[in-house]
């Protein structure tokens, strides 16, 4: 049976998610799978298909039609890659700013749900996230699909979880901030 503490996990985890797909003003990224790379072409300019597909979980031919959409949008452009097959992907001026402002959305309504917490329980808070998400990160690409919604700069400095996990590091201590 499960306890308070998963149930109220799971409200939060959709709360996030609810109001992070209300933010959607752009119809090419109605759903959360083109949101998901239009942010993972941002973090990886210039990356193939096969790169941005692991960071979203997509197979091949799935990520193909994703990516195709955010082309065809103006969010996307396709250049040519490392080889004759490969394309790589970077963002449009007009996919900088919508990422921009999915990002900006983003931290807004983090900061927001984080704020009802004092500085002590932020603490004990960011201890708990750290814990929870060494511990679940598998390989590198669930690494990436983890984090392909994330403003990675803060969390990079500091010392990610995710990131120390992916790469045999022990846990980082909290950033203290």
């Amino acid at each position: 049976m499960t306890q308070r503490t998963e149930n109220l996990l799971g409200v939060l985890a959709l709360l996030v998610t609810d109001e992070m797909n209300a933010q959607t003003t752009v119809a090419a990224l109605a759903g959360p799978t083109a949101r998901a790379i239009l942010n993972a072409v941002g973090q990886y300019p210039d990356s193939s298909i096969e790169v941005l597909r692991d960071a979203v979980d997509l197979s091949h031919p799935a990520a193909v039609r994703a990516v195709a959409g955010l082309v065809e949008a103006g969010l996307i452009e396709k250049k040519p890659g490392a080889d004759k097959r490969a394309v790589a992907l970077a963002l449009t001026t007009a996919g900088r700013r919508e990422a921009k402002r999915m990002q900006t959305a983003r931290e807004r309504m983090l900061q927001r749900v984080v704020s009802r917490l004092d500085d002590d329980e932020r603490v004990v808070f960011e201890d708990l996230l750290i814990k929870i998400l060494w511990h679940e990160t598998r390989d590198p690409a669930h690494a990436m699909q983890l984090c392909r919604l994330c403003d990675d700069g803060p969390c990079l400095a500091a010392g990610c979880p995710v990131e120390c996990r992916e790469q045999g590091l022990p846990m980082p201590e909290r950033s203290g901030s």
